[in-house]
């Protein structure tokens, strides 16, 4: 059957009115209120055979993925690399695509249309069958920025956020509750093309930085052949391949979803499909994750097997993954593999359980080749896009290195082709080749591993939870705020604030942080520069990026300051280095 979408002309239903459409079904439709005034003007593609609004049958409900388009791009732009990675992936029939036309007269997607996109959401849930717990978005440069921060300002209605070629600056405040990447906050993938406007690379990095503070769970990608466009094959299908794999934490499975569940609670489970269990891929989710940890450990190898290879269609969280982790030692080759292959996609998704999986038993002598071979080939596959961009994880690069001495060649194989992108490589002349980077593979590890630990490098003068620093001395301040910051935000901002008034540098480039991303006190960006400038001043390179990236974006409305900017990226210049000096 042939998978393609087709634009539909529908009848809108808004607020108990009928207001039919006005324009042909190939171009852009009008929602309307109840007294026939424009919502919003919008495209919609949707499957050709999907199932009457209402139905509750979960195989039978689709997704929405929201695609927002650049400022100077017409409405629906970004929907083609999306259609197209759902054709790739074999996933048209599941989704209906979503894009607007601005409020702004100028044509810039923003704030303003964040009321519309959740009324034509709410329309779209009244006129197709959708799955609450599958909603995504998709965004290049204006549009990415609506698609980050509407996803972090509506956990309760976005799974994910896929964003290109630009950032944004609105994030929830953390004033009594901290932030829980686990269990309710959504998940976020950004994409920067190198090739792409010098403003573009600045921003999303900034973005990137204050995302990873705030402790979401974000992938980030850099591609040197991208420029200012989204459609990118590799990073579309990555990206997309990941999100549809996501639900909506805030938002408990179905009574239909939950049947699915409990029809595992009999002795002997439903039998596989196609390998593996798609009720359980359709759930998906912590909830499903519960069913298949119980699956784990089954005396039927065949029930192992697939409860395995289900984790290679979607994603249910951190414990099934610890739990899918075990099953790499199971005695059957079945069921070893299929394990294998899901971790190196989740590790590849940036899976914490999933690379710890990988890593220790790529480097664990005592096993035999194949068992090594095979956790080092998953491994290189998960740190094949980051090889090539930035390296988010350096504790996978660390690994890889150390194979790079072993005595059996096959391992050194797949290490030598995963860090190639690392390597130097020179031509011609007596020094013809690839060799490690300039400053040799361990000072390169500490690089990233500090660039990676953000202001959490900072931390390690503390101890174990900052236990050995309990006094009233700024370092102490500092240290017990940083202990607090997952129990009680405000205390912690308090803490720190505390210590950066004592002068702490330290202190006054996490303040300035805090205030950038709202953790224990409300957002603030002309604070937080207020902070960063004082510890630039000091002589703190982090502070000083940190700085730069605000005034060259005008983070926040911040201010533009080219004369500012000048200077401060001058000092950038002569401090190279990126590996902030704890307790400076």
């Amino acid at each position: 059957m042939d998978r393609s979408f087709v634009c539909l002309a529908v009848t809108l239903i808004v607020a108990g009115g009928c207001v039919p459409a006005l324009r042909a079904a190939s171009g852009e439709t009008e929602l309307k209120d109840e007294a026939g005034n424009t919502i919003v003007h919008y495209i919609v593609e949707a499957p050709a055979n999907t199932a009457p609004a209402g139905t509750t049958d979960p195989a039978r409900q689709v997704g929405v993925i929201f695609c927002f388009q650049e400022h100077i791009s017409p409405p629906g732009a970004d929907i083609f690399p999306v259609r197209e990675s759902l054709k790739r992936l074999g996933l048209s029939e599941d989704y209906v695509l979503l894009a607007i036309r601005a409020q702004s007269p100028r044509g810039g997607l923003g704030e303003a249309d964040f009321v519309p996109i959740e009324k034509l959401l709410a329309w779209a849930e009244k006129t197709y069958p959708v799955n609450p717990r599958r909603i995504y978005m998709y965004g290049k440069g204006a549009g990415g920025m609506v698609a980050g921060e509407f996803t972090m300002l509506h956990p309760d209605l976005i799974t994910a956020s896929i964003s290109y070629s630009w950032g944004w600056w609105a994030m929830p405040s953390e004033l009594d509750k901290p932030l829980d990447p686990v269990n309710s906050a959504p998940e976020f993938y950004m994409v920067l093309g190198m090739r792409d406007f010098t403003h573009h690379i600045t921003t999303v990095r900034d973005t990137y930085e204050r995302v990873k503070a705030k402790g979401y769970h974000v992938i980030y990608r850099e591609f040197d052949e991208l420029g200012e466009r989204s459609y990118h094959p590799t990073s579309n299908d990555d990206a997309i391949g990941w999100a549809i794999r996501l639900r909506n934490k805030t938002i408990p499975p179905s009574p239909e979803e939950l049947k699915l569940l409990a029809a595992f609670e009999k002795a002997t489970p439903p039998a596989p499909i196609g390998g593996y269990y798609p009720s359980l891929a359709l759930v998906g989710g912590a909830p499903a994750g519960a069913v298949l940890q119980k699956l784990f450990v089954s005396s039927d190898a065949g029930v192992r097997a697939a409860a395995a290879e289900t984790c290679n269609h979607g994603i249910f969280g951190e414990a099934t993954t610890a739990a899918l982790g075990k099953l790499v030692a199971d005695p059957s080759p079945e069921v070893r593999h299929a394990a294998l292959r899901a971790l190196a996609s989740y590790a590849n998704w940036r899976s914490a359980a999933a690379q710890q999986v990988l890593i220790e038993r790529t480097t664990d002598k005592s096993l035999d080749l194949d068992a090594r071979l095979d956790a080092a080939d998953g491994l290189a596959y998960a740190a094949k896009l980051q090889a090539t961009g930035v390296q988010q994880d350096p504790p996978m690069f660390r690994a890889l290195v150390s194979l790079l001495s072993e005595k059996e060649e096959p391992l050194r194989a797949v290490a030598f082709l995963a860090l190639a992108p690392i390597r130097r490589y020179i031509v011609g002349g007596a020094d013809e080749g690839q060799f490690p980077p300039e400053e040799g593979w361990d000072k390169w590890l500490e690089k990233i591993t500090a660039q990676q630990s953000g202001d959490l490098i900072y931390y390690s003068v503390c101890g174990a939870a900052g236990s050995s620093h309990t006094g009233a001395e700024p370092v102490d301040l500092f240290c017990a705020g940083g202990a607090l910051v997952n129990q009680s935000p405000a205390q912690a901002f308090q803490a720190t604030l505390q210590a950066a008034q004592r002068d702490y540098v330290p202190a006054e480039e996490v303040v300035g942080m805090m205030y950038a991303i709202g953790k224990g006190v409300q957002q603030d960006y002309h604070e937080a520069g207020k902070w960063f400038l004082t510890a630039a001043e000091a002589g703190n390179t982090r502070a000083a990026i940190n700085y730069v990236g605000s005034l060259r974006s005008g983070m926040g409305n911040l201010r533009r300051d080219p004369e500012l900017t000048a200077r401060w990226a001058k000092f950038l210049l002569a401090h190279p280095e990126y590996s902030p000096v704890p307790g400076r």
